[in-house]
């Protein structure tokens, strides 16, 4: 189904509706048919990146993340919220194991992430509101190929904490009223190995353009001890970098989306030249096989594990208005709205491999095409009426569901039922 276009063309002067108009409207729904795509397309790169997962990682929940059900049962539950304005609406499984990864975890992280860039909207706006401005502060440090990602790590987190609790840092944050959202973000070169690098949104109740060159000398003189705590230095130039206003706000977005894994058109693969981000990593992986990626996923798993995704200052989430979730608490939660339907533990061993184009199916065309979608297969489910000899009911000519409105008013109840007792059969011997 192609969801209506999102955008409109005017015109300077009304006229009447010739091939001009008709051809603007179709490249409008053209355009917004592509935008489906792409969501389509970056939902199975996570669905598969997970699923391949299973033979790579070296996180045991990782390895049962959405796959594995928490109900007695084995069964999993399927739901859908119709969208706005009958664009494509959400739909996503419940009662399944997840792993709360926010760095390990294709689909876990996107989930996680778009609720944190929620989250840093909301105090943007909050900020702004009250008068306040933001600055973005970039902070890094000289690295080569022989440092591991955890020694990396722990410098980090040393001149970081070194930072923080200096009295020069406290001073600075008491008289200008500052509060951050602090995050982390690593990469990987061929040529120098791993980097890991802090983006920090200092956020001010008042104008403070003024006093930001004094603040970056005091905060670049603290990071550098702090890093020499550990062995590791920073360079004026290359160490730390802040942006005031707009190009901070901006700059912070490109940061979430990164970490939400929805680059542009579901493309989170990228080529071995330059710099890779721990999934583009893992897409390497996967799609080649090569150890040596292999081995850099795992280093990362294990050397990321416990880290923190986004830290606030103390008591900005709650000015703000922000309320406290984890991330195993978001990773949880199921898609919401109305219940699709209830897959039978047998029923979704068949689904799995292949779970994202239910989802896709559903978002698309709701709980018909849903009900279609496991018809067409044969496989077994439940709604809070009994379907056994339901009649799947789609609009003519809806595709590309109307072949199976076709296939299924073509089949009486008994072939269905035979063709269910013949796959049970198959799978029970399997």
């Amino acid at each position: 189904m192609t969801a209506p276009a999102r955008e409109r063309v005017h015109t300077t002067a009304p006229g009447p509706l010739g091939n001009d108009a008709k051809s603007a409207a179709t490249a409008g729904q053209d355009h917004a048919g592509a935008f489906w795509d792409r969501q389509d397309q970056a939902l199975r790169d996570k669905y598969r990146a997970r699923r391949e997962l299973v033979g790579i990682t070296s996180l045991s929940r990782v390895k049962k993340c959405g796959r594995v059900s928490t109900n007695e049962g084995g069964e999993v539950s399927l739901h859908y919220t119709p969208g706005p304005d009958g664009e494509p609406g959400t739909a996503g499984f419940g009662g399944l194991v997840t792993c709360g990864s926010v760095w390990a975890c294709p689909v876990c992280s996107a989930k996680i992430s778009a609720r944190r860039s929620k989250d840093l909207e909301q105090l943007i706006n909050w900020n702004a509101d009250r008068g306040g401005t933001v600055a973005l502060l970039t902070l890094t440090m000289r690295h080569h190929r022989g440092h591991s990602l955890r020694e990396l790590r722990r410098a980090l987190s040393t001149a970081w904490r070194h930072l923080t609790q200096s009295r020069g840092w406290k001073r600075w944050k008491t008289d200008l009223d500052m509060d951050y959202v602090r995050g982390v973000e690593g990469t990987h070169t061929d040529l120098n190995g791993w980097h890991l690098h802090i983006h920090a949104l200092l956020i001010f109740p008042t104008d403070v353009s003024a006093e930001i060159p004094a603040l970056t000398c005091e905060v670049y003189t603290r990071w550098a001890a702090g890093l020499a705590k550990k062995g590791m230095s920073a360079t004026a130039e290359h160490g730390i970098d802040v942006r005031v206003g707009n190009g901070a706000v901006e700059k912070m977005g490109k940061y979430i989306s990164k970490l939400a894994f929805e680059t542009a058109g579901g493309r989170w693969k990228r080529g071995k030249r330059g710099s890779r981000t721990p999934f583009q990593i893992l897409a390497d992986a996967i799609d080649t096989g090569n150890e040596r990626d292999v081995a850099l996923w795992q280093e990362w798993e294990q050397g990321s594990h416990g880290m923190q995704q986004l830290v606030w200052s103390n008591g900005l989430k709650e000015r703000c208005g922000v309320t406290e979730v984890k991330d195993e608490e978001i990773a949880e939660e199921d898609a919401g709205g109305g219940l699709a339907g209830v897959l039978p533990a047998r029923t979704w061993k068949k689904t799995y491999p292949v779970a994202e184009d239910l989802i896709i199916a559903t978002r698309h065309g709701g709980v018909p095409a849903a009900r279609a979608w496991l018809d067409a297969r044969g496989l077994a489910f439940e709604f809070e009426a009994d379907t056994t000899e339901r009649a799947v009911q789609l609009d003519p000519g809806d595709a590309p569901f109307a072949w199976l409105k076709a296939a299924l008013a073509a089949e009486d109840p008994e072939q269905r039922r035979a063709r269910r007792r013949s796959y049970y059969q198959t799978a029970t011997a399997l």
